[in-house]
């Protein structure tokens, strides 16, 4: 099951008591913030939660499959995120517990999120 940015937004919605568009600015604001520090190289630390940061991808040898060629591919930047220890022991308790199985319409249950989310 994947959560999309308007099921955040329902959520915090929900656990805040405000109206759903007041939350909807909230959400978007946050992913904001977070989007402009990581474009302007910041690390982003959420305690419990984990870090995200950009990093360099140093350049490569490719190959160009087409014409059998040796190119060199440019140096780059990507978003890293390292779990903090909450999440962390979370998962090794998630890998413990029984499979979750399917709800009859085909949606699973994400209980931990919607708790995380509720504090």
């Amino acid at each position: 099951m994947k959560v999309v940015l308007q099921d955040v937004v329902r959520a915090v919605s929900k656990a805040t008591k405000l109206a759903l568009p007041d939350a909807q600015v909230v959400v978007r604001k946050l992913v904001s913030t977070l989007e402009q520090g990581l474009l302007s190289g910041q690390r982003i630390e959420i305690r419990g939660f984990g870090v995200f940061q950009t990093k360099t991808v140093q350049g490569k040898k490719g190959r160009d499959m087409a014409r059998n060629l040796s190119i060199s591919l440019p140096a780059y930047k990507k978003v890293s995120f390292k779990a903090g220890k909450h999440w962390k022991r979370r998962s090794k308790a998630l890998l413990m517990e029984p499979p979750v199985e399917a709800a009859p319409n085909g949606q699973l249950e994400m209980p931990m999120m919607m708790e995380v989310v509720n504090r």
